[in-house]
């Protein structure tokens, strides 16, 4: 998969003591159904592969590669599992090829776990193959169940619905990306529209067209100056269409301020004029409430779409950690009493490397992890109705308290249709796939 820039940000060692906590634990083995036959080989999404679509239907391939092997391993764990309602499924490497593993909640509630070579998709509690040996980055799963990737030279981007595969180039509103490109991970609006963010600027599917935002679309200034490198992060509006863009520029030390947060509500961008206008900007996030809000520096901000006002909630300088200082929010996690759980990037000396988790009350902060390295961070609740927070490990959230579960390096976490919490943690030096919830029988 390409570089991702939040990957970047939070990737750092790994956990102290993972590794011996779950060596430690008794082994036990699962047998998990092999993935059903894969689809045969689609054509590689590149400049030449699939027709580019007209105002006409969009033709399909003309042609059938031949199928992929047919051997399909048995799953078997070979780390140890660990107690409570946390399962083991296994080694993802056992269960499809490729690497830099993900987890993608489509809004349909289905799950899918991504390679950088292959996509399955969870169905009935079996894994299916559904794009087997493709090229290029996947740039994620539409509100349809398309995986779409961008071809390895950024010149065209295609959608596999299945059975066959969409393109669409220079002439259907997709511009070729630069050198050294990389793209984010796409997400739908509530109108069913694709944005996805790029390293140099965001783009909309919708109609079958593509539309290309440039931060100068967008009211922003210049970005990525000085060899600095931008960072966009998009959350789709939830009533309709539309996006909510940051953007950061970074360089080796840390952020080095950035152009702020734009929006757009489906026919104009705004914030040019905003109080949150510019800065580093690399958190957005909506509540239950209908409120959004925004990691602005170390500054977190409160925007009310109906009052269109604005409210900011500082860090007091005593709640700060000792020795450094919280140089940007990467992160926002409302949960549904309302409180948010934030996290901060600490900066001291000549860069900013660890992270802390700050939770506010709605009318206070307060420290709840001091240090730690990031890899993954959301808030989820399961079906049961607990609530869990992924950061550097997995946390049970209970009356504005957190209590350490599970020591697992999470790297990506994601509730399926059911309620269950799964989750890519790296654990004995490999990926391996974990749910929490019920049992699925079939497995």
């Amino acid at each position: 998969m390409k570089i991702e820039a939040r990957l970047l940000l939070r990737r750092g060692l790994t956990l102290l003591g993972i590794g011996l906590t779950i060596a430690l634990l008794l082994c036990s083995c699962a047998n998990v159904p092999s993935p059903s036959p894969s689809p045969t080989c689609p054509p590689t999404p590149s400049a030449t592969a699939p027709p580019v679509p007209t105002a006409t239907p969009l033709p399909t391939p003309t042609h059938t590669p031949p199928p992929p092997a047919t051997a399909t391993p048995t799953l078997v764990p070979t780390v140890t599992p660990l107690p409570g309602p946390l399962h083991l499924v296994g080694s993802i490497a056992e269960l499809l090829p490729g690497s830099s593993a993900r987890l993608y909640g489509a809004p349909d509630g289905a799950l899918w776990l991504a390679t950088d070579q292959s996509v399955v998709r969870l169905v009935d509690g079996v894994w299916n193959t559904f794009l087997a040996d493709y090229t290029g980055s996947l740039a994620g799963i539409d509100a349809a169940g398309r995986a779409l990737v961008v071809s390895e030279d950024g010149s065209t981007i295609s959608a596999w619905d299945g059975v066959s595969w969409t393109t669409w180039g220079a002439a259907d509103g997709w511009s070729p990306l630069a050198d050294g490109w990389h793209v984010g991970h796409g997400q739908s609006d509530g109108a069913g529209h694709f944005w996805l963010d790029t390293s140099q600027d965001v783009r909309l599917l919708a109609d079958q067209h593509w539309t290309v935002f440039t931060a100068a679309d967008m009211g922003m200034g210049e970005v990525g100056a000085l060899d600095l490198t931008p960072v966009f992060t998009i959350m789709g509006r939830r009533d309709g269409a539309g996006v909510w863009v940051t953007e950061c520029d970074w360089g080796g030390p840390g952020p080095f301020g950035g152009q702020g947060v734009r929006w757009y509500d489906g026919q104009t961008w705004h914030g040019a004029d905003s109080v949150v206008a510019s800065g580093c900007a690399n958190a957005v996030a909506s509540d239950d409430a209908g409120y959004i809000w925004l990691g602005v520096e170390a500054d977190l901000w409160r925007y009310d779409p109906v009052s269109d006002e604005w409210a900011r909630f500082p860090l007091p300088a005593e709640q700060r950690a000792g020795g450094t200082r919280p140089g940007v929010i990467t992160s926002i996690n409302p949960d549904p009493a309302g409180d948010l759980w934030v996290t901060f990037l600490l900066c001291g000396g000549a860069s900013c490397s660890t992270y802390a988790l700050y939770h506010w009350h709605g009318n206070a902060w307060t420290q709840e992890i001091a240090e730690g390295w990031v890899d993954a961070d959301a808030l989820f609740a399961d079906a049961a109705g607990a609530r869990w927070l992924v950061w550097d490990s997995v946390y049970r959230l209970g009356a504005g308290n957190l209590e350490l579960t599970y020591p697992l390096l999470v790297r990506f976490a994601t509730v399926d249709a059911t309620g269950r919490l799964w989750l890519v943690a790296s654990t004995a030096g490999q990926d391996t796939l974990w749910y929490i919830g019920d049992e699925m029988t079939n497995q």
